[in-house]
């Protein structure tokens, strides 16, 4: 729905984050849109991305997040969510996604015992024996086929 930046203040006048964006975006005598779903409302960026009230919502993660980006102001909670015009959409994605974490190559690997992710070092897998071995066989193979194909012969060679 659309409603008036007067409106809108009185609106959200509990919320001292809403009242702040509406202050800054909203021109004098200007309007923005607002989302309702029952008695959920929310002020919107794109209005037709909300087009289905009755459409299936699901929150997919959270976090923390501190009010335009600085550290000084208050943190909030970020919500992220996905959401889809039916019910049979949303399933279909849930079943998709189940699949694709049983076939995550991060946990394959680990419980094939070919690395491990320590928290020290997010993101950096360190390899196991056998890992290692795989890695260092691929290595070996991704050279050959350089060498085979002559790639390289076409760039500058280093000093």
């Amino acid at each position: 729905m659309e409603v008036t930046k007067e409106q809108a203040l009185e609106m959200f006048k509990f919320n001292p984050f809403k009242l702040d964006t509406i202050y800054n975006k909203v021109p004098d005598g200007g309007s923005t849109a607002a989302y309702r779903c029952g008695p959920f409302i929310d002020l919107v960026e794109d209005t037709y991305l909300w087009q289905w009230c009755d459409a299936a919502f699901r929150i997919t993660k959270n976090s923390s997040a501190y009010w335009k980006g600085d550290a000084t102001l208050p943190a909030l909670q970020r919500v992220y969510g996905i959401t889809f015009p039916d019910k049979k959409q949303m399933k279909d994605y849930v079943k998709i996604q189940e699949l694709a974490s049983k076939r995550d190559h991060r946990k394959i690997g680990e419980d094939q015992q070919l690395f491990f992710f320590d928290k020290m070092s997010p993101g950096s897998c360190f390899f196991l024996p056998h890992g290692a071995r795989i890695y260092n066989r691929l290595i070996e193979l991704i050279r050959g086929e350089y060498h085979t194909r002559d790639i390289l012969s076409h760039y500058p060679k280093r000093i």
